[in-house]
């Protein structure tokens, strides 16, 4: 399966980027694109803009160039787009934009011009004053040039030229790693491959994507998997992903299986209390662990209702009842101690 086509075919947010630069492409206004470093495939990203650009732009060309981080932004489209006697007829009394927003012959106002590699605030800073200074001279004419300027450096203010945000959101990963994780997997532990890849993963799809791929083996293995494809896996720009520690690599694991498994067996402690709170009752009030004496029967823990079975009257309650507490309890004081849990423990645990 592709994982980018659930990326930018499923998740609201990249449909909802796609559509906002596509308008701004089909109302003929620039804007700069405020990307990471790693933009999640974005070649895919970059094909499925001139889909859907395609029924509205048959007039207009769409150029894609890398600026190459030197000299004025408004000389590199002069020389880069314009023929020589645009070149030749340049003067240096008028800034770039004021030239080029002045010429009504260009073939350049039939373009889309998509500036990449943008990467520091001043030049960042020097496209701007390009851009507006162009959009001034040219007024309301028509057609004009557009330009979207993608930029990866720190954030900063973009005065009058639009900036659309293309930064990928933590909760737009966890959407992605459970419709990947239900692509991947068929089995109850779909929900725990999709928390370990987010835990892992972090806010990187492609990272993500690698570590769901790797089908039943996240699960069964996740340290070890997780060291394999951080060794082996490379991201869609051809680079591998940044490298995590033992201990980052231990802590997002424990972390999966704390933010799955705690809300299940209080799920399973509530419902048991719930079927039996009159039963329970005959045995209250009862000491919990930190001394405190507890009189109603949804305050008992799972230790203190363990030790209600143990102590008292276990004969009231269904063995498989019994044993799920039990699970619940060993369970939850290996992750009180920082300690892993075994797959076939978190499914037993999904599956009471």
């Amino acid at each position: 399966m592709n994982a980018d086509n659930i990326w930018w075919g499923q998740i609201g947010n990249s449909l909802r980027l796609l559509a906002r630069v596509t308008e701004r492409l089909r109302d003929h206004r620039s804007a700069v694109l405020s990307m990471p470093v790693r933009f999640p495939w974005r070649e895919r990203f970059y094909r499925e803009i001139d889909i859907r650009r395609a029924p509205y732009s048959v007039a207009r060309r769409l150029k894609r160039i890398a600026w190459p981080g030197k000299g004025a932004p408004g000389q590199f489209v002069l020389t880069t787009l314009c023929p020589l006697d645009v070149q030749a007829d340049y003067w240096p009394g008028q800034t770039y934009g004021e030239y080029l927003g002045s010429r009504r012959n260009l073939a350049m106002n039939d373009y889309d011009i998509w500036i990449t590699g943008v990467h520091r605030k001043s030049d960042l800073m020097k496209w701007v004053e390009f851009v507006t200074q162009y959009h001034a001279a040219v007024g309301e004419a028509e057609p004009h040039a557009v330009f979207l300027i993608e930029y990866d450096g720190p954030p900063m203010k973009t005065g009058g030229v639009e900036q659309i945000s293309c930064q990928v959101e933590r909760y737009d990963c966890r959407v992605f790693c459970l419709e990947m994780a239900a692509e991947v997997s068929g089995t109850v532990l779909r929900d725990y491959q999709a928390e370990l890849a987010l835990r892992i993963g972090g806010s990187q799809p492609e990272l993500c994507a690698a570590l769901l791929e790797t089908g039943n083996r996240l699960p069964e293995a996740p340290l070890d998997t997780a060291r394999q494809v951080l060794s082996r896996a490379r991201g869609s720009d051809g680079y591998p992903f940044p490298a995590l520690s033992e201990t980052e690599l231990t802590s997002a694991v424990w972390l999966a299986a704390v933010v799955l498994l705690f809300p299940l067996m209080e799920r399973y402690r509530i419902a048991f209390i719930e079927r039996h709170k009159m039963e329970l009752s005959r045995f209250l009030p009862i000491s919990n662990s930190n001394g405190d004496e507890v009189t109603e029967p949804f305050d008992l823990e799972i230790g203190a209702l363990c030790y209600i079975i143990a102590n008292l009257r276990v004969h009231l309650f269904a063995p498989a009842e019994v044993n799920g507490l039990r699970l619940c309890r060993r369970i939850r004081n290996q992750l009180a101690h920082n300690k892993p849990v075994d797959c076939a423990d978190v499914e037993a645990v999904m599956s009471l």
